[in-house]
């Protein structure tokens, strides 16, 4: 019997198509998602062509999503995008746009079998890759570390999406985002409830702006940018914290 996952979905229509949103444990998505890293390959010719959407992975990024992870109020509200083939997938709709969406392996005929799609490779990650390898271990299996802990990630899931529009659409999403001020970010520590060695580095800094007495008097950019009536030259409070 082939091994499925039912997830309960909401279908987004957009210019570019349907996709389908849905819920899904950490551990379910390690277990059927895979990276295609952007590669130079040879084909049966030996004639040289590129492969592959994703840029490689960063280990520094994957051990700093680790870290993260682990504290009380980690989170991550932004999708993972997947792209699943037409094979591995049934949508069910009840006519309110909500319905059932059942990915599975897919097991081809015997003449056919390279095209056969296990469960480990059911979803292919468009964007998120750094997020899912940060739940697992060095040999790329779901880290049991993490089992205590109740952990679902949202995802938006392109059914039958080809490798054109695959990468059209993680051009889309990296190319389009703008880098947020980490001063600005810092500052922000301000409102959170729980304690954390960013608010405190952010409490300092704040001080030593109002302070004057501080050699740092009113010269902390706070938000990262110039402050109005401030002459002499300032820092970030990126660079103090």
């Amino acid at each position: 019997m082939s091994k499925e996952l039912k997830l309960t979905v909401l279908k987004v229509r957009q210019p570019i198509g349907d996709f389908y949103i849905a819920s899904i444990r950490a551990q379910d998505l390690v277990d059927i998602s895979f990276s295609d890293v952007r590669r130079l390959a040879k084909d049966q010719r030996d004639l040289e062509k590129y492969l592959g959407i994703q840029r490689p992975v960063s280990p520094k990024r994957i051990k700093e999503i680790k870290q993260y992870i682990e504290g009380e109020d980690s989170t991550f509200p932004t999708s993972v995008i997947l792209a699943v083939d037409e094979k591995c997938a049934e949508y069910d709709s009840d006519g309110n746009g909500i319905g059932t969406l059942v990915l599975k392996e897919y097991q081809a005929d015997a003449s056919d079998e390279a095209d056969s799609i296990p469960y480990a490779r059911i979803a292919k990650v468009i964007d998120g890759q750094h997020r899912i390898a940060a739940f697992m271990d060095e040999n790329n299996n779901w880290c049991f570390d993490y089992d205590e802990r109740d952990f679902d990630i949202n995802v938006a899931i392109f059914i039958g999406a080809d490798v054109s529009e695959q990468a059209n659409i993680f051009a889309t999403v990296n190319l389009a985002q703008t880098k947020v001020n980490k001063s600005l970010v810092y500052d922000l520590t301000e409102l959170a409830k729980t304690s954390s060695p960013h608010k405190t580095c952010h409490n300092v800094a704040v001080a030593l702006d109002k302070e004057p007495s501080s050699p740092l008097y009113q010269r902390i950019k706070r938000l990262g940018t110039a402050t109005p009536g401030r002459k002499k030259r300032a820092l970030d409070t990126s660079i103090l914290c």
